[in-house]
């Protein structure tokens, strides 16, 4: 069990390496952004770029998901090539027919989502952008299904570098404005694209099937509800917002939600990317009950102590980061951030439907939760405006994990622990307290007392032992292997040299 754990742990490690430092580059942005955008313009980036994820999602539903699975569902080196080949390709020609008819007609998408038709240029920018993003899509998977996430993170790094560099050209040099932003997404994205595709098409070749594309498509279908649930629930608030409140409303939230959005980047994703794959493996295992229940503790765990983190210190630093207008923000995030660990919560129990393959009761999960979403949203945001937009989104998320829960355990039963991830819970929560109640104004003095609240949360944490027993030393072992099987090609050269210059 410990290697399973070691190994789980290692690839999440390489994941989340790479989600961490891409958040670091791109949180150059929101400081950058913030104060070269008003919050009407930012406004703006964020439906667009919230416009193209709906399209991605409309387009090609649950089809990344479904060539995953089938990836997985055989061991014949030929269907795997098929798979990869045939999903890659759909996505190339319906990414490229959206693109020809938002070039056709940019005006009529402005005024459809702006309610003006002069963002028509912005438009067009995100269509060529949109285009690469969605057709790389399944040469992302294949790298996931091969397992290869030192390519997969050096990939997704390198067009964050490249993205903010480009930016910093487009937008402060060039004095473009809002479209400098998209033109150094189109930019960046363009050459990984380039990259994704030539890699994925050399070593799979060109197998397209008619009817593996059926197949996929059929698998992925039903999952087309889970996609748009999860769009709905992490997303719609800002249509919502933008309705009722204005386009200024949105671009103050945007940048609060995106602080809490964290959570998802440095630890929902990254385990989502290596737990996929993984999940189906350690299903077949005799053992595979007692995993799922020692992975979801120390999965939860991880998920409160980042949003403790975030949490303690998100005055401090939207003080230090953000621009004065923007600075209001800071408080939807604490709350925000919980809302995003029912969520991962949630995810994580859709792993046992997907297993089962019981597609339907997935795709039920996310009607429902769709629905729920969407009426607190227009309850609640048209009274509340942004304090209503967090306030829906941590009760959807809410509604989403229970239903996932009930849902999966009936079909895959595995139990929760629910006494240690409440007893971590506790702690975060009384801390919190502690540091918010702080009667201080020194940013200094803030920063050192809650610095010594974190101390207390760690070693709180550690007297938990939520880790089993060996797990360390397992690792630890693994790494000296891995170390000394690399070295060993290096020293045997080395000793060979020696011995012809002797």
């Amino acid at each position: 069990m410990n290697e399973q754990l070691t190994k789980l742990i290692r690839n999440a490690a390489v994941y989340g390496f790479g989600r961490i430092l891409g958040k670091v580059i791109s949180f150059l942005l929101i400081p950058f952004y913030t104060h070269y955008f008003s919050a009407g313009e930012y406004g703006v980036m964020e439906i667009l770029n919230l416009t193209a994820m709906v399209a991605a999602v409309l387009l090609a539903p649950g089809l990344s998901t479904a060539v995953m699975r089938f990836y997985y569902d055989t061991d014949d080196a030929h269907e795997k090539k098929q798979v990869i080949s045939t999903g890659m390709i759909c996505t190339l020609i319906v990414g490229g027919i959206t693109v020809l008819a938002a070039t056709i007609f940019p005006g009529e998408v402005s005024q459809a989502l702006l309610g003006s038709a002069k963002y028509g240029t912005l438009v067009r920018l995100l269509a060529g952008g949109f285009f690469f993003t969605f057709s790389a899509d399944i040469g992302w998977v294949y790298l996931r299904g091969k397992q290869r996430p030192g390519l997969y993170t050096f990939l997704t790094q390198a067009f964050l570098l490249a993205s903010v560099a480009l930016n910093v050209y487009f937008v402060a040099v060039r004095k473009l404005g809002v479209a400098g932003s998209f033109w150094a997404n189109l930019a960046a994205g363009s050459v990984v694209w380039a990259i994704l595709v030539s890699l994925t098409f050399r070593e799979v070749g060109l197998h397209f099937s008619l009817k593996k594309l059926f197949a996929l498509l059929k698998f992925g279908a039903p999952l087309f509800t889970v996609w748009l649930a999860a769009f709905v629930l992490n997303y719609s608030d800002r249509f919502f917002l933008q309705r009722f409140h204005g386009i200024d409303v949105v671009g103050v939230y945007a940048v609060g939600y995106k602080f809490a959005y964290v959570l998802s980047l440095l630890v929902i994703q990254p385990f989502q990317l290596m737990w996929e794959p993984q999940a189906y493996e350690i299903s077949k295992r005799d053992d595979a009950g007692e995993l799922f229940s020692r992975i979801f503790v120390l999965y939860s765990s991880a998920l409160i102590a980042v949003t403790f983190f975030l949490s303690l210190f998100i005055r401090e630093v939207f003080e230090v980061m953000v621009g004065p207008k923007f600075v209001a923000a800071y408080r939807f995030v604490p709350l925000l951030a919980f809302a995003y660990v029912l969520q991962g919560m949630g995810l994580f129990f859709e792993a046992g439907l997907l297993i089962r393959k019981k597609n339907l009761v997935l795709s039920l999960v996310g009607i429902t939760s769709t629905l729920a979403c969407l009426a607190l949203n227009f309850s609640l945001i048209r009274t509340w405006g942004a304090w209503g937009a967090v306030l829906a989104t941590f009760a959807s998320f809410a509604f989403l994990a229970g239903a996932s829960y009930w849902a999966s355990v009936r079909v895959y039963p595995f139990h929760c622990h629910p006494a240690k991830i409440v007893q971590v819970l506790v702690w975060t929560i009384a801390l919190l307290a502690a540091g918010d109640l702080l009667p201080v104004d020194s940013w200094a003095v803030r920063v050192m007392v809650k610095s010594v609240l974190m101390i207390v949360f760690v070693a709180a944490l550690l007297r938990m032992q939520l880790l089993p027993a060996g797990l360390f030393t397992t690792m630890r072992a693994e790494m000296a292997e891995r170390l000394r099987s690399r070295l060993s090609p290096i020293v045997s050269r080395v000793g060979s040299l020696v011995k012809g210059v002797n």
